[in-house]
């Protein structure tokens, strides 16, 4: 019996197509079938460049609809804002070679000043350009009638993003963002094990570039939401949007406790001693990682009785320790060290016990 090889070029393109998104996927679809719409609609009405209406279409098709809103925004009240001062322009300069140097100058010139006030102005500057620029050497009325055309493609083009972006197949960014926040709780998790590891067992180099890169990702979780409550407020509703807001407070205390706990670990002879309450401190930081896990795999309340156990135990062998006068002997700046460390920890385990990282509560079962 004979075995056919496989075709080594057919498995890279399989593989190939299960890397790509499904989400971007969607998008190559729907930015195809909104610019055919555009066309085909533009050639109904009869509109004299209705490729304007294909490009408008392309320019603001995102992957996510809080994206793609934003973008309709701002391509439109654009428009209409250039729109308006080519207008204008045309109106208030006559022809001449001179006076059309001096209008682009000084309309592109407020154009690009106003920019310090809202974005939009940079896509009014384009749309100066094209109707002013475009229409030279026509009489005063076919440049206005011409201006009106590429109000009238555009806001085709835009209003065909819009719907497809809205009706086929929405891709939310809210989906994306919980996604995000999810992933979040288990990096922060693993970055928790991580640190107390190197506290306990003395490591030289502990992670700073894990708690690096988690800040960084959870300093952009904001202006996301951000983005979802201003352009997809038809589509989410209030209280999702708080308790949104609820998980990346949760996040962002927990990245807070984590950075001072990174800290702690920066006095090098902090890492040498031994404070005799290694495993109690291990487990508090298991139970905290343990909780972090299950607040990203469900948005039911939480068990918090583990990491309560967890955390009596830690206070009560460090009062242990104190009236035995176990602390004396340490230098104070090695029991500012532990303390920092410690009470970070501790920090961490009352945030979730109050549950601050899932936005719900974290329940007593």
């Amino acid at each position: 019996m004979t075995h056919k090889k496989s075709d080594p070029h057919i498995m890279n393109t399989s593989s190939l197509f299960k890397r790509i998104p499904a989400a971007h996927l969607r998008h190559g679809l729907k930015t195809g079938l909104a610019s055919l719409i555009a066309y085909e609609a533009s050639r109904a009405l009869g509109l004299p460049y209705g490729y304007w209406a294909v490009i408008s279409t392309v320019i603001v098709m995102q992957v996510y609809v809080a994206d793609s809103v934003r973008m309709c925004l701002y391509r439109f009240f654009g428009t209409a804002m250039g729109a308006a001062i080519g207008i204008f322009s045309i109106w208030a300069f006559p022809p001449g070679d001179l006076w059309n140097d001096a209008a682009i100058a000084l309309t592109l010139g407020f154009c690009g000043f106003m920019t310090r006030y809202s974005p939009r102005f940079r896509m009014a500057a384009i749309t100066v350009s094209v109707v002013f620029v475009g229409s030279f050497g026509s009489p005063m009325d076919e440049r206005i009638v011409y201006a009106l055309w590429r109000v009238m493609e555009i806001t085709l083009g835009v209003g065909t993003a819009f719907l497809v972006s809205v009706l086929v197949f929405p891709e939310r960014l809210e989906k994306h963002l919980s996604e995000r926040l999810n992933n979040q709780k288990g990096q922060a998790a693993d970055l928790c094990r991580e640190l107390t590891a190197a506290f306990v067992h003395g490591v030289a180099s502990p992670p700073f570039h894990g708690m690096q890169a988690l800040s960084a990702e959870i300093r952009k979780n904001r202006e996301t939401l951000s983005g979802i409550t201003h352009h997809e407020f038809l589509f989410v509703r209030r209280k999702r949007g708080d308790t949104l807001e609820s998980v990346i407070n949760g996040l962002e205390r927990t990245a807070d406790h984590l950075a001072v706990m990174a800290h702690a670990l920066e006095k090098e002879a902090l890492l040498k001693e031994r404070f005799h309450m290694e495993n109690e401190i291990l487990d508090l930081a298991e139970a905290c990682a343990v909780t972090l896990t299950r607040m990203r795999d469900t948005d039911e309340p939480v068990d918090c009785r583990d990491l309560q156990g967890a955390l009596s135990a830690c206070d009560a062998r460090l009062l242990d320790l104190r009236k035995q006068g176990a602390t004396f002997r340490f230098d104070l700046d090695i029991l500012a060290g532990f303390y920092e460390f410690y009470s970070a920890l501790k920090a961490l385990a009352q945030d979730l016990i109050r549950g601050m990282g899932n936005g719900k509560g974290v329940g007593k079962k």
